[in-house]
């Protein structure tokens, strides 16, 4: 008798559940393993699964290691896939009706870095160039008009990468934040501090992203 109500009460869970899978867990579902190789199909609906029975949603991956789903809306979603990795997509509708999704992977080694790729519903990648315009090294600097051009110069020579973690905010826009804190020694760090900008958010406005 137990195992049947078991049986019973599993069957109406899927049911519900299968009612009102979010947009994006659906996107999720159907990723191509390509993109997501380290989780398969089996596992990243499971994690969906116990994202919405309110439980911890953790899985072990393919590597041996632990993915969790943090966040899951309507248009969007967060994996941690490792303590080093995090995977988030956001769902976006275009002035013309159409779907695009940003698929954003960071790793932190430990400065947060970020790539940014666009896709269709049917995750054919788009050209990222088409929809956003990436924050470089130089957008995040503030000078005076009193610093001569030899001593920007001079206090940018230690920034020779550009790291920029991306985060979705929850009206859609993009917040890129310069990792550098954790990439640069503290004194370093400190002298430039007083010139950086933390971040920069870009705004979707329906065909592409502006600050």
């Amino acid at each position: 008798m137990k195992l049947r109500r078991l049986f019973f009460l599993s069957a109406v869970a899927t049911a519900l559940m299968s009612q009102a899978v979010e947009p994006a867990a659906q996107l999720f579902a159907a990723m191509p393993d390509s993109l997501i190789p380290s989780l398969e199909v089996n596992r990243r609906k499971d994690l969906i699964d116990l994202f919405h029975a309110g439980q911890s949603a953790q899985v072990t991956t393919k590597l041996g290691g632990q993915a969790q789903m943090t966040q899951l809306q309507e248009q969007s979603l967060v994996i941690d896939l490792s303590e080093q990795s995090r995977m988030a997509l956001y769902l976006y509708t275009t002035t013309g009706n159409d779907s695009v999704v940003a698929l954003v992977n960071t790793v932190y080694a430990p400065a947060g870095d970020s790539r940014i790729r666009f896709f269709d519903s049917a995750w054919r990648e788009l050209p990222a160039s088409k929809y956003i315009e990436q924050p470089t090294r130089d957008d995040f600097f503030l000078f005076p008009d009193s610093l001569s051009k030899t001593q920007r110069e001079e206090l940018m020579r230690p920034v020779d990468i550009c790291l920029v973690e991306y985060t979705f905010e929850p009206d859609g826009s993009i917040c890129a934040r310069q990792s550098w804190e954790e990439y640069l020694d503290r004194e370093t760090y400190n002298r430039l501090k007083p010139y950086l900008r933390e971040s920069i958010t870009l705004r979707w406005n329906g065909k592409n992203f502006k600050e």
